[in-house]
């Protein structure tokens, strides 16, 4: 599986099929270009073995996407700690997709994922802020590759800053 960043959408590309994460929702295309779907809400949905789960907020949605034995969960625009429900309906996450907000610190211990990769900061300053509180190893990347098996239970969380090509 492998994670870019262009023109604020995040490009996740599987072995089956490729998912576009846009602010308008996320568009699930097959490899083969044959198949393709639209999302733009809460419910399960499921295109060349790209799975993803909607779930409504009271800020909107938030996206879980199971790509390659993955699970990444997309917080689109929430700025507020999640509900223990809402929590518990996300499950294991192994990458978050995280926007950085005055609470982005709290939201991220909550999910406890492998990997963050933030977005939708303003400038440097609020990123290199949010890096420094956050206490965690970085690594800036032009795109972000993971296999299932390259995770280590236990380790320590990372941040992964895409560089965005505009």
């Amino acid at each position: 599986m492998e994670i870019s960043y262009k023109n604020n959408e995040f490009r996740i590309k599987g072995r089956t099929g490729v998912l576009h994460s846009k602010p308008n929702g996320v568009l699930i295309e097959s490899s083969d270009a044959t198949n393709s779907k639209k999302l733009s809400g809460a419910g399960e949905y499921e295109v060349s073995g790209i799975s993803v789960i909607g779930l409504q907020t009271e800020e909107g949605n938030i996206f879980i996407y199971e790509v390659d034995g993955l699970r990444i969960c997309n917080l689109e625009k929430l700025t507020k700690k999640l509900t223990d429900t809402k929590l518990s309906l996300l499950g294991d996450i192994d990458v978050l997709l995280l926007p950085v907000c005055s609470s982005s610190i709290e939201i991220m211990q909550q999910v406890e994922s492998y990997y963050v990769i933030p977005f939708g900061y303003k400038g440097n300053d609020e990123l290199e802020k949010f890096l420094k509180d956050s206490g965690l190893t970085v690594e800036r990347l032009p795109k972000f590759g993971l296999k299932k098996e390259e995770i280590i239970e236990e380790s320590p969380a990372q941040i992964i800053i895409l560089e965005s090509k505009n």
